[in-house]
């Protein structure tokens, strides 16, 4: 795998299956696929301590180019990847990208990765969810079985070995190894890479399902994430894992890459669905004030074109009716940093979110507390996770089809189009992943809708797209 791209660096891991004890990996990179204009070699050291992983950052690249790397040991070389450095600082080059979110293993085939795996891109973006942790379906729920052994009494990751064997389950699978073979990744986490519904300021851990938590849990699980991934831990001042930074390309756009669940309080009102209650509105972090400073003051100096901010849950309002909102486990449980983020963006053009976590393909505008349309937000249908409709259709709840025709009641689709007037499109149904094309004149959104991740298959049940032209707000219904 790739991950990280700048004009001049990369991050490139593997894993060495089937050994033990310690030994060393040879990196190779080089310009071509037959390995002749080799432009880097590293010998790499790994060990149980690291689950024999391989990882390794790579500078002194060309900009904007285009390179081939594979490791090898002393029986045998893995298969070739490829990837792609960011356009240098002065470039006003188009950018191209894809989004994916929530591929839980058991539910569904990652179609979404067999299908993006073919598309022209520069880079991909993770927005979470990259592994549950705590949520696996048996077949017939589920389609294929994991294989995860947790602790006696325990459903969910709590040690080391077993958020790396949640890892490993996932890794194996072909389609999201093509993926990460063609492009780089640049990852943010959500909640299930440590515990569902986690908030790190919460000493509880913000847990729903009854697990234990402390900070040594989600010190393992954030340890195995850097572990496993093509990515690199920063440390912030207080000791923490530090997530959050800024991905640049060009003049075209500049990515903010959010951490929504370490620094966040406990979510309001139990999260529960219903109107808003006493808790809502408080001085309650989400961000938290360093990283929302972060965020605030690089999208006002930003000169890219296209500030595009990869956000974990939606910043739209999100309501079951008119009176009752979907939980509060997302912006809208904490509106007084959200009105700040907001009241920044209110006074920079050309802001997009792109969303993961919600398991449905929503499209909208982002509004402040008065109504104003500031920015465009777009949420990516899940890779697998179940949504809505499969969660109804599990539970036999009549109106919302099978595990494999799930179906929503046209009825209770109207009734939530008319509780949530900032949506476009809503697609509580469908599972894909979306990408983005900007240029220096308009920014391009299409979305990639499955006709069912419960056999293999590529074929779209629909395909949309957005164009935003610079200046304007919102999608300009």
């Amino acid at each position: 795998m790739s991950g990280d791209p700048t004009p001049r660096g990369i991050t490139l891991w593997t894993r060495v299956d089937d050994v033990g004890g310690r030994g060393g990996v040879r990196l190779e990179v080089a310009r071509d696929r037959a390995f002749r204009r080799m432009v880097a070699r590293k010998e790499i050291l790994t060990s149980d301590s690291l689950d024999h992983t391989v990882k390794a950052r790579v500078g002194g690249l060309d900009p904007h180019e285009r390179y081939y790397y594979r490791f090898e040991t002393r029986s045998g070389e893995s298969r070739v990847g490829r990837f792609q450095t960011a356009l240098p600082a002065d470039s006003r080059e188009t950018v191209r990208f894809g989004v994916f979110s929530c591929q839980e293993y058991t539910f569904g085939y990652f179609n979404a990765h067999r299908a993006m795996a073919r598309e022209d891109l520069d880079f991909v973006v993770n927005l979470g969810d990259y592994i549950y942790s705590d949520v696996a379906f048996s077949p017939p729920q589920g389609v294929r079985s994991g294989d995860f052994q947790m602790s006696e009494g325990r459903f969910s990751a709590f040690t080391r070995d077993e958020y790396r064997q949640v890892y490993r389950v996932v890794h194996s699978d072909p389609d999201l190894q093509d993926v990460h073979a063609r492009f780089s990744v640049i990852s943010t986490w959500d909640d299930h890479e440590v515990q569902n519904d986690y908030s790190g300021g919460d000493p509880q851990g913000g847990a729903v399902t009854g697990d234990p938590y402390d900070a040594a849990r989600r010190n393992r699980a954030y340890g195995v994430f850097f572990e496993q991934m093509p990515t690199y831990p920063v440390r912030d001042r207080r000791g923490r894992f530090r997530l959050y930074h800024t991905a640049r390309f060009g003049r075209t756009v500049d990515l903010f890459v959010l951490d929504e669940r370490q620094y966040r309080d406990r979510d309001p009102c139990g999260n529960a669905v219903g109107p808003a209650c006493e808790e809502v509105g408080g001085p309650d972090d989400f961000l938290g004030e360093t990283q929302l400073s972060y965020a605030r003051g690089g999208i006002t100096r930003s000169r890219a074109a296209w500030k595009v901010i990869a956000n974990e849950v939606p910043i739209m309002p999100v309501k079951r009716n008119e009176t009752d909102y979907e939980g509060w486990d997302i912006w809208q449980g904490f509106p007084v940093e959200r009105e700040a983020l907001l009241r920044t963006i209110r006074g920079v053009p050309d802001v997009v979110f792109v969303t993961g976590d919600w398991h449905a393909f929503i499209s909208g505008d982002v509004q402040t507390a008065d109504g104003r349309s500031v920015a465009s937000e777009f949420v990516g249908g899940s890779v697998t996770s179940p949504g809505e409709s499969e969660i109804n259709a599990l539970i036999n709840r009549p109106g919302f089809g099978t595990l494999d025709d799930p179906q929503f009641p046209p009825d209770e689709l109207a009734r939530r189009k008319a509780a949530n007037p900032w949506f476009d499109d809503f697609d509580p149904v469908h599972h894909g992943y979306f990408t983005c094309r900007a240029s220096r004149s308009e920014f391009q959104t299409t979305f990639k809708k499955l006709t069912t991740i419960r056999r293999r298959t590529t074929e779209l049940a629909e395909r949309r797209t957005w164009t935003i032209r610079r200046g304007q707000r919102g999608l300009g219904r």
